[in-house]
């Protein structure tokens, strides 16, 4: 008899198994991970990790936070709509994954979409002029930058990196509290990077960095805020002060004869720059 109950149970079992990894197989078979180009763009990223129908992954994924063996134990994963599908005021989502011991699967942690300007289909003054939403988000916005200098993640650190003007650019230096077990600002970095072509091609002086950022700045934020509470308007309402400032004391300064790239000059030192009170980023 006790024979026949563990047969009848061992085949229960075995049916609600088989049933589960069918059921896994389904979801997968359903799970979109489309992007624009080759797969490889995504080689780090588990086959459960999925985005939602019409949209695509717009991005590296981007694996950090490196335990104690080395291993990494977040995944960043950017998706939006494809570009041909979007209009102005589109979103773009960054989808936070923390792994977790227990059952060796990533969990996502939440999903922002504050950290990417809104999308602005055409930056030109013809069609700025023609589109007054369109203009809405180009005065209220930073200017968004490629995608390997915009997301830079390592270990316990993120930096978010965007353009003030044509020449200068402001990064947010988040970094992970194992207590909080989230992303809090530490640092702004001014810098000078992915610099108009006008810069080089009438004179010899010129900028070779196409793929980093010349930092020429640091402050101290006065307020410690946790990155999926980050406001992109918030932090870029006095950017004509800033990049008035950062012209000031360092581009309008360059001597030009001294040098035949930005990486040999000299940044001038300054006092920092002096910001309103209500000023937090």
């Amino acid at each position: 008899m006790k024979s026949k109950i563990l047969i009848v149970i061992t085949l229960l079992i075995t049916v609600y198994c088989q049933g589960q990894i069918n059921q896994t197989k389904k979801n997968l078979s359903n799970c979109n991970q489309e992007v624009y180009g080759t797969k490889k763009y995504i080689k780090d990223l588990p086959n459960y990790i999925c985005i939602p129908d019409g949209f695509i992954i717009d991005d590296y994924v981007r694996a950090f936070g490196e335990d104690e063996n080395g291993v990494n134990n977040f995944i960043a994963l950017k998706y939006n709509k494809k570009e041909e599908d979007q209009i102005d005021g589109e979103i773009t989502y960054w989808d936070f994954y923390e792994y977790n011991i227990h059952d060796s699967i990533f969990h996502r942690k939440y999903t922002l979409t504050n950290i990417v300007p809104l999308y602005i289909k055409k930056i030109s003054f013809a069609y700025l002029a023609k589109n007054p939403y369109a203009e809405k988000l180009f005065n209220t916005y930073p200017r968004r930058i490629s995608h390997n200098l915009s997301f830079i993640a390592k270990r316990d650190t993120i930096k978010l990196s965007y353009k003030l003007d044509d020449v200068y650019g402001k990064t947010f230096v988040f970094t992970y509290n194992k207590i909080e077990k989230n992303w809090f600002l530490q640092d702004v970095e001014y810098f000078i990077g992915e610099l108009p072509s006008f810069w080089w091609q009438n004179n010899e002086f010129y900028y070779p960095l196409r793929d980093s950022l010349l930092v020429i700045e640091k402050v101290k934020p006065r307020k410690n805020i946790a990155i999926d509470q980050f406001d992109l308007i918030e932090a870029f309402k006095y950017r004509e002060l800033e990049s008035s400032h950062l012209s000031g004391w360092h581009i309008d300064k360059i001597d030009e004869t001294e040098a035949n790239t930005i990486l040999e000059i000299e940044i001038n030192k300054c006092k920092g720059i002096f910001l309103p009170k209500d000023w937090i980023y």
